[in-house]
């Protein structure tokens, strides 16, 4: 994959490791440039939920600038998923 000059394409190859462990610890350990920074993140609700954490209180990063989401979460199929995900973003919402 290739993308402007000055981008860095990483992949992660999780192996046994949990889901979202090296994404998670990736980005912890990111640089982030100078000024306004955004970020899309979408994935399994546990990591995101970590990483919505991580970027609003540990980096500062604004509602405003942060697409987030958990599209999914282990252990729900679709249907369990969506009938929770109300009140999960509920309560990730009142942890911040």
């Amino acid at each position: 994959i290739s993308g402007p000059q000055g981008d860095n394409v990483v992949w992660l190859h999780r192996g046994d490791a949990p889901v979202g462990s090296l994404l998670t610890e990736a980005v912890r350990s990111l640089e982030f440039p100078e000024g306004e920074v955004h970020a899309f993140v979408h994935g399994e609700a546990g990591f995101v939920k970590e990483l919505r954490r991580h970027l609003r209180m540990e980096r500062g990063i604004t509602r405003d600038q942060l697409s987030i989401s958990g599209y999914w979460r282990l252990g729900h199929d679709e249907d369990g998923w969506q009938a929770s995900k109300r009140d999960w973003n509920a309560q990730v919402e009142a942890e911040q």
